[in-house]
């Protein structure tokens, strides 16, 4: 608890000081630092600016448009949410709805309800066994199951399982879970389609035992989510950062970047 808040206060007083340097209001973002091709390029906590990601090029775009300066920063996704419910950050992406990060995180909303035209993006979830293990998976019931079924460590899609009455373990990485599934340690794994598909492609013959199963687990939405403090400080702030989210979307200058990513097979 000790080294946490020795870490949390460290982390709150170089953002206090960047924001002190800089006469703009500086909007603080946290993301993952496990790559999600296209939108997250490559791992660990350093950001390659001539290939980010798609969303980080997004929020770049938005940054511009809006006039307030962003900062971003690379942590473990657990840590993230950490750092926005205790002030250390002011948002982070990608956070699907979750009841219990709407306790320290505000989504946009309209009219009371979940905005999905201010969303980021929307991202399959897919279930994953050894081919032959007899699990399967028909769109309602996953079926023949005698042991946990992995996930990565706080992402929402372990909260569904568990509502399905599955026992779910959570583990730090892809690379961990694809290696506890290969060894038969867990029964099946539920995890990003964009994500697991890469490792599986760059890592074939490590992973050959391993199916992916059909239909899709889950189709999740996925937005910025900011802090409330933030929220409460700036609220039309807040609301014009997720209004250029969705405007910027529309543009031909996003389309052209997309289109970048798509010209390099992602």
């Amino acid at each position: 608890m000790l080294k946490r808040s020795i870490w949390l206060i460290t982390v709150l007083t170089f953002f206090c000081v960047s924001t002190a340097v800089s006469a703009e209001p500086v909007f603080r973002i946290v993301y993952n630092i496990k790559e999600n091709l296209p939108r997250i390029m490559d791992d660990g906590t350093a950001i390659n600016w001539s290939k980010p990601g798609i969303t980080i090029e997004l929020l770049r775009m938005v940054e511009k448009q809006i006039g307030v300066t962003f900062q971003f920063i690379r942590v473990p996704w657990k840590r993230g949410l950490y750092m926005v419910e205790h002030g250390a950050a002011d948002a982070a992406f990608h956070a699907s709805f979750k009841v219990s990060r709407a306790e320290y995180g505000v989504y946009p909303a309209r009219d009371g309800k979940l905005d999905p035209a201010r969303s980021i993006y929307k991202m399959t979830y897919a279930l994953y066994a050894r081919k032959g293990s007899g699990v399967s998976w028909d769109g309602k019931t996953i079926r023949n199951i005698s042991g946990p079924i992995g996930t990565v460590l706080s992402f929402a899609i372990a909260d569904d399982l568990r509502k399905m009455g599955h026992e779910v373990e959570e583990e730090a990485s892809v690379g961990i879970n694809l290696d506890k599934l290969a060894a038969g340690r867990i029964s099946a794994y539920a995890d990003m389609e964009t994500i697991v598909d890469n490792v599986l492609n760059k890592l074939g013959p490590r992973y050959k035992t391993i199916e992916k199963l059909h239909p899709p687990l889950r189709e999740k939405t996925y937005y910025l989510l900011v802090s409330k403090t933030f929220a409460a400080n700036y609220p039309q702030l807040t609301e014009r950062i997720w209004d250029a989210v969705r405007d910027v979307q529309q543009t031909d200058a996003y389309r052209e970047m997309l289109k970048k990513y798509q010209d390099q097979g992602y």
